[in-house]
């Protein structure tokens, strides 16, 4: 199958959308065969305007510039409506309990989600239109749980934005090693950004709440929001994803906790399983070592 497609995730889209400048990345993407689950784009839709609410970053934190970045959004957003699939079609041809079927084969615990509806998409495009799909997710729990039945369906690859934008570089002449190293440091520094962020919120959260009778009420949880402070601090991300699991399954008991990281949710997708560290590392080494990424007429000359 010579036919490559993108199939994007939506924290995949929505770093995008924050990181492009001057419709950089946007214009780069056009050359590509882009796809996107109808799901996706729904979940887009709903946590892209996120980060506005962060009214700690400098963009975001007056009325004047908060409402130039709606709308630029916005703008962003009709590129990616045009890429979308609707599943009612997908449906109609494959069977009301489509997903239901992907869900059961692929053993995933979770409700129907963006991922778990790429994933029978990205089936569907391979088979029936005869495409190597490259699915781009940050989500790394989505990675690991899908991983398998890509490989054994022979689907294509799941990758992460990192590999997206060195795809972009390399099959465009004009994009430049400097334009790549800048595109890449924005992306860090979104994700470091919301690092911060979240540290600070679960700080005053921990100053605020967290006394004596918290402590022997709820050890545990206490113990687990310090241990995952001092991570943040230290930007260490291994095993963050186990501390989020344990208050996700106490999202009764401790809501206002749960509030806090839904609200900083990419930064946990930085807990990567990357081999030469967390994603954030990735992003530093691959900055780094940007001269290695080749172009084929630079091979040519």
């Amino acid at each position: 199958m010579s036919s490559i497609c993108c199939l994007l995730d939506a924290c995949t889209i929505i770093n995008l959308i924050h990181i492009d400048e001057d419709d950089f990345i946007l214009k780069k993407l056009a050359k590509l065969d882009i796809h996107i689950n109808d799901v996706v784009f729904s979940e887009v839709k709903i946590n892209v305007y996120d980060r506005l609410s962060n009214t700690n970053i400098s963009k975001y934190s007056n009325k004047v510039s908060l409402e130039k970045n709606r709308k630029l959004i916005d703008q962003k957003l009709v590129f990616f409506r045009g890429k979308k699939n609707d599943n009612d079609n997908l449906l109609n041809d494959l069977g009301e309990n489509y997903f239901e079927k992907i869900k059961q084969i692929t053993d995933y615990g979770k409700k129907t989600n963006g991922e778990l509806c790429s994933t029978a998409y990205a089936l569907y495009l391979s088979r029936c239109n005869e495409k190597k799909v490259f699915f781009y997710t940050d989500d790394i729990p989505a990675k690991q749980d899908f991983t398998p039945f890509f490989d054994y369906q022979q689907i294509g690859h799941i990758k992460d934005s990192v590999d997206l934008i060195i795809l972009l570089y390399w099959l465009d002449e004009n994009f430049t090693e400097q334009q790549l190293k800048n595109v890449l440091s924005e992306l860090y520094s979104q994700y470091a950004t919301d690092v911060k962020l979240l540290q600070n919120a679960l700080e005053k959260f921990q100053q605020d709440n967290v006394d004596a009778k918290y402590k022997r009420s709820y050890k545990d949880a206490s113990d687990k929001l310090s241990i995952l402070i001092h991570k943040l601090r230290d930007l260490d991300f291994q095993d963050i994803i186990e501390i989020r699991s344990f208050f996700e399954n106490k999202r009764s008991r401790h809501k206002a906790i749960n509030d806090i990281l839904d609200k900083f949710s990419t930064v946990f997708n930085l807990d990567n399983g990357f081999q030469n560290g967390n994603f954030l590392e990735k992003i530093k080494i691959t900055m780094n070592n940007a001269n290695k990424v080749h172009k084929y007429l630079d091979l040519c000359s």
